[in-house]
């Protein structure tokens, strides 16, 4: 309750300063940019609290916990991408704009205008909702979890239940062996129970036996998906057994596994008790342990603060609100870099705990643990978003000056670099103390909770939901901004007053938010935030980036070739997952979408360019 007490307390806070800082909203520049008042240190905080956002704290301390050291070379695309954000920060402000997509559409005409507004619409809605997502995970954690309830045979599970991950299995104390949990499953058409038990099966091994297991099971997951895509009249038999492999965990003894059934929970819009237990496993114990806030009730609070506070005074509120969090979570870490260092034993009792762990004997390695395609995928989304992050550019239109955006970029170089060292540096430490991968999906809330003291715990805490506020406010502020600006103005009411513009633009909060909050829902759960981030960075630097440096530095780019390279930055993105990495060979199939996104991005924009100059300057003379 200390905890929740405290987060209140701050958000009430927040709100207050929206209510007030509603009052000078007059005009879209101060509701869009702040009224171009920001001094370079305002800037720097409000920059660093939207880019130290859900990616860093959820997603990057995620990946974290999975790769162990590994993973201090993340932000090594944020520190590029600032330097050169730095070198275009002072014409980017010189330009007086409100929007990106209006940088690009003075430059390449209105259809790539439009299709900038449809390619950032995109990314940002992916970006809000994994904010709305982890602002829920923050409130669920904050409110712990209900006793635990032992189930016996007959008892019937609901789909939330089985698909969130409240249905758990525990073997005994030392046990290692094969179990089998057996349920019947209600009939789409009709109440009746299937009569043949469905079985999902547990194999508890030695924790030096697991990594090995595990690769075995993809192996052999991947190779029947595979053999059933190429025969088209692939058997029963063949799918029953993928849909068993599917159906089977692996896990090490004196851990727990969060029972996740698939295959059957789709066509049951009438029901929601669907599993029943036909046989408890004799090893061990299966219960309930679900929290006192679901996920989903979570989620929906924190995107309607979200969008309540968004729709306030925009960039005014969130601008000053930032001051607090930006000071306020560079001296949280600092503190809670020794604290948890400490804690952990220092690097041997890490290397110890680490070692004890079994699946985890890369998490002391620097080098050696990501391949060339890892950095490529890990590393060239982030570059391209903050070269052309609309928010970065937001921020810099709302500057005093030219020189004070370049200023405030400089400073954000180090700065962000230090923060995100930081926040791997301590979830690093963190994993180290915590075994349980279920835990390990947001290492740095679960640490504030449980490793850290309690004044400094919830002071991190408060800046983890401060920093998620200000990233999904500010992610949720450009798309309503973007429209506004490019298409309510350019297309539908170009002579709309200040009062009305305001009033859409608050409009267009709330509707972008509702559909965030539907992507959000969309998203599967095996999807992790750092796997939501890299996806929407990869659409938005891949369509929009190579098109925003050419309007600001490149003379011989034309309309037709911008348009090119904006449809095949997000035409290749979307498709590449579902339709194209499918028919590609191993080796290539290892890449995810950026790399050849922003390839054929950028070969479009330059040849196209080239090839259609000439016509250009002629319809222009």
């Amino acid at each position: 309750m200390t905890y929740l007490i405290a987060i209140f307390v701050y958000l009430f806070i927040l709100a207050v300063i929206g209510i007030y800082k509603s009052r000078q909203v007059k005009t879209q520049a101060d509701f869009a940019v702040a009224g171009r008042t920001l001094s370079p240190w305002i800037m720097v905080c409000t920059m660093l609290a939207v880019w130290i956002g859900t990616g860093s704290i959820v997603g990057n301390a995620g990946k974290t916990y999975e790769v162990g050291m590994a993973a201090f070379f993340l932000p090594l695309g944020t520190f590029v991408g600032m330097i050169l954000l730095a070198l275009i920060a002072t014409r980017a402000r010189n330009i007086e704009a409100l929007s990106v997509p209006e940088i690009i559409g003075r430059r390449f005409g209105n259809t790539s205008r439009l299709l900038a507004v449809v390619a950032l619409v995109i990314a940002y809605m992916v970006i809000v909702s994994y904010q709305f997502n982890a602002g829920g995970m923050v409130l669920e954690v904050i409110t712990g979890k209900k006793e635990k309830v032992v189930l016996k045979n007959e008892n019937t599970l609901t789909k939330n239940q089985v698909r969130k991950g409240y249905f758990h299995y525990e073997p005994p104390r030392d046990w290692t062996g094969t179990t089998e949990i057996q349920y019947h499953v209600k009939k789409k058409v009709s109440d009746e129970w299937s009569q043949t038990p469905e079985i999902f099966t547990v194999r508890v091994v030695r924790a030096t036996e697991i990594i090995e297991l595990r690769k075995t099971l993809e192996k052999e997951i991947q190779e029947l998906k595979e053999k059933i895509q190429e025969d088209k009249d692939a058997s029963e038999t063949d799918k029953a057994i993928l849909l068993g492999l599917k159906n089977t965990g692996v896990i090490k003894e004196n851990t727990f596994t969060r029972v996740i059934i698939e295959g059957y929970d789709e066509g049951f819009k009438k029901h929601d008790e669907i599993y029943r237990l036909a046989a408890i496993p004799p090893e061990g114990e299966l219960f309930l342990h679900e929290p006192v806030l679901t996920a989903q009730r979570a989620t929906i609070i924190a995107a309607i603060f979200i969008v309540a506070y968004t729709m306030l005074a925009g960039l005014m509120s969130l601008a000053f609100a930032d001051i607090v969090t930006g000071i306020i979570i560079t001296v949280t870490l600092l503190i809670a870099f020794p604290v948890l260092l400490i804690k952990a034993g220092g690097f041997d009792g890490m290397l110890t705990s680490f070692t004890a762990m079994g699946d985890r004997p890369d998490h002391m390695k620097l080098i050696g643990v990501f391949s060339a395609a890892d950095y490529i995928n890990f590393l060239l989304p982030v570059f391209l978003l903050v070269l052309g992050d609309a928010n970065q550019y937001q921020r810099i239109f709302a500057s005093k000056n030219a020189r004070g955006a370049r200023t405030a970029v400089i400073i954000m170089i180090f700065l962000a670099l230090l923060i995100e060292e930081l926040i791997i540096a301590e979830s690093w430490f963190a994993g180290s103390m915590t075994p349980d991968p279920e835990n390990g999906r947001y290492i740095l809330i679960y640490a504030a909770r449980h490793f850290l003291p309690l004044g400094i715990g919830i002071i991190f805490m408060i800046t983890v939901v401060g920093i998620i506020i200000s990233t999904a406010d500010s992610f949720l502020l450009v798309p309503s901004t973007t429209f506004i600006k490019d298409i309510y103005l350019n297309h539908i009411n170009p002579r709309a007053s200040e009062k009305r513009i305001v009033f859409m633009s608050r409009l267009m909060v709330l509707t972008f938010g509702i559909i965030a909050w539907l992507v959000s829902r969309v998203f599967s759960e095996s999807t992790t935030v750092f796997e939501k981030a890299l996806y929407a960075f990869t659409v938005y630097g891949s369509a929009i980036t190579p098109c925003l440096v050419a309007a600001l530095f490149w003379k011989r780019a034309t309309k037709v070739g911008a348009i090119a390279s904006i449809l095949a930055g997000t035409v290749t993105t979307l498709l590449w997952e579902e339709i194209i990495k499918v028919h590609l060979p191993a080796e290539m199939a290892k890449l995810d979408a950026v790399l050849p996104a922003i390839t054929l991005s950028v070969i479009c924009l330059v040849v196209v360019s080239l090839c259609t100059n000439n016509k250009e300057k002629a319809a222009n003379e």
